[in-house]
């Protein structure tokens, strides 16, 4: 049990360290998190020793190279982004409305890319990096709908739901209908509940195994979006279907040599 709680306070440690504050002490570690700085410290003594961080002068800690080794051979594996740029485009193009990429990230939206619409009056949506609550948005309900009910009351239901506006889902048991009818649906509808009267559509995208991994979206004006709520609904299924055959294709192609075994290249300066 002791071991799951320090595992468990990883993500939020590491989740400090940000390109406006990218140096942490140990106390101040202690007091975000909220364990004893003993704890704090033997934590961050862990992290420094698989390389995630990196202990400087004076006791402060930053991110370590190990990160970099690791986000090189992610870039060796199949990239959701770039197979999903080119999609993203169409239905903003087509429509003139913001289109999204995203993940579940920690069970949270984490937006991964986006095209704004070029319409005279437009929603600009989610800024690429963001995070957002799940529950109140068309990405999050069509990730969380794939995920098992227990995790979802675990890791999102076992705290208050936030409300963002007046339509905001903040009953447990709602949200559960909703994620069962996007489920069945193979889609899911934000009702203004992220920003008043602005509503979006979004669908799952799969990889080659069939596994959910993301999610694409259509967002715009209730006043644009009500009218034409079925023909972006069909939109955005295609689009993910789209991206989907595109990830399961880039799967298939064997990675290219040395990208097995990323070497970080260090240059001074």
């Amino acid at each position: 049990m002791a071991a799951l709680q320090t595992i468990q306070k990883i993500g939020p440690v590491l989740d400090l360290f940000t390109v406006s504050r990218p140096e942490w002490g140990v106390s101040e570690v202690a007091a975000q998190i909220n364990v004893p700085r003993s704890s704090a410290h033997a934590l961050l003594a862990s992290l420094v020793d698989i390389g995630l961080l990196q202990c400087r002068s004076r006791g402060r800690y930053r991110i370590g190279w190990r990160i970099i080794e690791l986000n090189q051979t992610l870039q060796g594996t199949v990239d959701v982004k770039s197979c999903a740029s080119p999609v993203l485009q169409a239905p903003s193009d087509e429509y003139g409305e913001t289109t999204h990429l995203a993940i579940l990230e920690r069970y949270r939206v984490f937006y991964v890319d986006k095209v704004v619409g070029n319409h005279i009056i437009n929603i600009t949506g989610a800024r690429v990096g963001a995070h957002l609550d799940a529950h109140c948005s068309a990405v999050g309900k069509v990730l969380l709908a794939h995920c098992h009910s227990d995790e979802i009351e675990r890791n999102v239901t076992n705290k208050p739901l936030r409300r963002l506006t007046a339509a905001t889902v903040t009953d447990p048991a709602a949200l559960q209908a909703e994620l069962r009818t996007a489920l069945r649906n193979g889609c899911a509808y934000d009702n203004g509940e992220a920003a008043p009267e602005v509503h979006c559509v979004a669908a799952p995208i799969r990889d080659g195994m069939g596994a959910v991994v993301a999610a694409i979206s259509i967002t715009a004006p209730s006043s644009r979006f009500l009218p034409a709520r079925n023909e972006y609904r069909r939109a955005v299924i295609a689009a993910a279907a789209t991206v989907s055959k595109s990830l399961a294709t880039s799967a298939d192609k064997p990675l290219e040599p040395g990208l097995d075994n990323p070497t970080l290249h260090v240059v001074a300066g």
